[in-house]
């Protein structure tokens, strides 16, 4: 003979499981939620810094300058001089690399960023199917 409980399905074994991973589902969103939160207003933060991020990513050759309002003319010749005989042939394949790398940098900032954005949109999707799926079970 057979036992009624394997045959009755409204007592089946899976309903307590069932109901564990729900809790577990709504815990588990309940905490995203809360990073989301977090993460809302350093998404504004994050955009202003990543604008900043772009805009320095550029390492130019320095300007000569001399605030002597004498000397300063000769002064400036003078290392003008010097950077274009001496420095140049080494800073600028430095300052090559380095602008090669804060480009880089830059991207993969954004890269994130965006990638963070879509993966807020998909929270925000799947956080809306499970309050449509758990709809229907408190109405009943």
């Amino acid at each position: 003979m057979t036992d009624m409980s394997e045959s009755d399905p409204t007592n089946t074994p899976d309903e307590p499981r069932v109901e564990e991973v729900l809790q577990r589902l709504r815990a588990g969103v309940r905490q995203r939620q809360a990073e989301l939160a977090t993460v809302g207003a350093a998404s504004d933060q994050a955009r202003h810094k990543l604008a900043e991020l772009t805009a320095r990513e550029y390492v130019q050759e320095p300007l000569a300058v001399s605030p002597r309002p004498v000397l300063g003319r000769w002064i400036v010749l003078a290392r003008k001089a010097v950077f274009h005989l001496f420095l140049k042939w080494f800073t600028r394949p430095v300052m090559e690399q380095q602008n090669a790398f804060n480009q880089t940098v830059s991207r993969l900032v954004q890269d994130q960023m965006q990638s963070q954005e879509a993966l807020a949109q998909r929270v925000r999707e799947l956080e809306a199917r499970l309050a449509a799926l758990e709809r229907p079970e408190r109405e009943e």
